[in-house]
């Protein structure tokens, strides 16, 4: 981190629990983000975007690419496990979205609610690589669902680093617990 750079919202602590220093008003719109896909995703709302959603399209994709029968078996087979484990995230962040500290399940589980909601999100916009590249044309109609769309990214960026923060130096040479390490 630089002088120019703001301190991170979220990230590893000394003792290993992850700080969580999210505004109010951050903390209410992520969760209410998450409630609202929570309830897309298990059918007690229907999705803005109509019955065939791209966006929630997005969260269950062809297992199998050009094999719409192998994909459709494999989702019989899976898509209630993964479902349920989408739902348990949500409840996690539910329950945590007050919290100072998380430790490593519940940042995991934060991580995995966030990145559903920048699968969705994204998807419904039609984002690409160059979204967030260029200023924001406040002019857009969807400059502020891009804005919630690039904030979920840095978020999302913050938990992988805390959650990272734990993982060894691979490729490092003066880590001795490498061990992609050369054997002398």
């Amino acid at each position: 981190m630089t002088a120019d750079e703001p301190r991170p919202r979220i990230e590893r602590i000394a003792d290993g629990r992850i700080a969580v220093r999210l505004a109010p008003r951050e903390r209410e719109i992520l969760a209410a983000l998450a409630g609202e896909l929570a309830r897309e995703t298990a059918g007690d709302v229907a999705p803005d975007s109509g019955p065939d959603d791209p966006g929630l399209a997005r969260l269950a994709p062809d297992a199998v690419p050009g094999d719409a029968e192998a994909s459709a078996a494999f989702r019989e087979l899976t898509g209630a496990d993964l479902d349920a484990e989408r739902q348990g995230r949500f409840a996690v962040l539910a329950e945590t979205i007050d919290a100072v500290y998380l430790d490593e399940l519940h940042a995991s589980a934060w991580l995995g609610a966030v990145n559903d909601l920048r699968l969705v999100r994204g998807t419904r916009l039609g984002v690409t690589e160059e979204t967030g590249r260029r200023p924001l044309d406040e002019s857009d109609p969807s400059a502020g669902e891009t804005l919630v769309f690039l904030w979920l990214g840095w978020l999302e960026e913050q938990l992988v680093e805390a959650l990272a923060a734990r993982l060894p130096n691979a490729g490092d040479p003066d880590d001795p617990d490498d061990p992609d390490d050369p054997v002398e």
